[in-house]
């Protein structure tokens, strides 16, 4: 079997685009399952990929409980056009439910797994390849197509030493689909939150004027990264962020005394659709919690002696702008300024947002050095499970 494989999230919503219902998790675009969406996209163009061998996990989730059969059901149908061309593979909440039984037979919290949210959905991109065996691990978005070189760029460096360390981690940028690099820009504003765009502009800028092809990196883009094994059984996603939990795990890495490096030539094209996408001030709302609480976890990590120094100019200009004390003033103007009667009906008024952003910061942030302790030995525990390995291996070779 390929030692690497790449893996696909894919996040579904209900039919028509319906506005989200009471309990729904948050994604930026999930597909209505009347749609046929963009994951047969991102397939077909992995179907120019030649060498080297590689298998596809596609892991799928769901806005509310209540249509994950449906969603499986759908992609499902998706994939299995797929299997002729290469080893796929779906993981739901059927099987979900099935690792969660082993997990707690180990001694392990169940609830240490999920399909909610966007960091539990990334961890598990990391734990079921870790279970199949697998060495590198390659995250893409369904919303992506790639070129037919692109799999051969990923693992090119991976796993191998660069200035007298080993590359374990490495992320790549997105193009849109006129092939551009940056963001859209607004004109300026003075506020950070506003003018987020231009300022992850900057970062890319600084990455680009860098020497050479392979740079440290303090940003990661999700759709974009590769984990070496080494790597992703020894540091989480952090499950209270609420979003940007690609940079993040970035942070993680470099706390656990893990270097991770930016490839300026590996690109991926992302293609999101325009329609149901979560409207800006949801976003905005959840980059205040964010950024609250990436502020309040690195404030925490200063004070630890387990964890490797990490001063907040190594993250400068992005996300180190937004990790300093003034963080909580520049997300109440933000909030302020965007807030319509509508938005403050469903998320409140901005001022009642921050204390929620602060009050669950402080309770949250200090069980991730827990949970990224717990990390490591769940990792190890699940590298014996053969009756799980065995059942998924199955669900890739039919």
């Amino acid at each position: 079997m390929a030692k690497t494989v790449i893996v696909v999230p894919t996040y579904w919503t209900w039919e028509g685009g319906a506005p989200p219902q009471p309990g729904d998790a948050i994604y930026d675009h999930p597909t209505p399952l009347d749609q046929a969406g963009t994951l047969a996209r991102l397939l077909e163009s992995l179907s120019a990929i030649a060498r080297p061998e590689f298998a596809v996990l596609v892991i799928t989730a769901a806005t509310n409980p209540r249509l994950e059969g449906r969603a499986e059901a759908k992609v499902e149908e998706i994939i299995a056009s797929f299997r002729s061309r290469f080893p796929i593979a779906q993981f739901a909440a059927g099987d979900l439910k099935e690792l969660r039984k082993r997990v707690e037979g180990l001694g392990f919290d169940p609830s240490l797994l999920s399909l909610r949210g966007y960091p539990n959905i990334r961890n598990l991109q990391l734990v079921v390849p870790h279970i199949l065996g697998m060495e590198v691990v390659v995250a893409l978005d369904d919303d992506e197509v790639v070129e037919s070189d692109y799999l051969a760029k990923a693992v090119e460096f991976i796993g191998r030493e660069r200035e007298g360390r080993r590359v374990l981690g490495v992320a790549g940028f997105y193009l849109d689909g006129e092939g551009n690099l940056f963001l859209p820009e607004q004109p300026p504003t003075g506020n950070i939150f506003l003018d987020k765009s231009a300022i992850m502009n900057e970062a890319t800028r600084r990455l680009l004027d860098r020497p050479g092809r392979l740079v440290e990196t303090p940003i990661a883009f999700g759709g974009n990264m590769v984990f070496h094994r080494d790597l992703f059984t020894q540091v989480p996603f952090d499950p209270g962020i609420t979003r940007g939990e690609d940079i993040d795990y970035v942070t993680n890495a470099r706390l656990a005394g893990f270097d991770f490096w930016l490839d300026k030539e590996l690109t991926v094209t992302h293609l999101p659709p325009e329609a149901y996408g979560a409207l800006p001030y949801t976003k905005l709302h959840q980059d205040v919690f964010r950024f609250i609480y990436e502020r309040e976890k690195l404030c925490l990590a200063a004070e630890r002696d387990d964890v490797s120094p990490l001063p907040v100019e190594a993250l400068d200009p992005y996300p180190g702008r937004f990790l300093r004390d003034n963080v909580v003033e520049q997300a109440l103007g933000a909030l302020r300024s965007k807030a319509t009667p509508q938005m403050v009906a469903l998320y409140g008024p901005p001022e009642a947002a921050i204390e929620a952003a602060k009050r669950r910061a402080a309770q949250m942030a200090p069980r991730y050095f827990a949970f990224a302790r717990q990390w490591p030995r769940l990792m190890a525990a699940l590298a014996g499970e053969q009756a799980l390995r065995d059942r998924l291996r199955r669900k890739l070779e039919r």
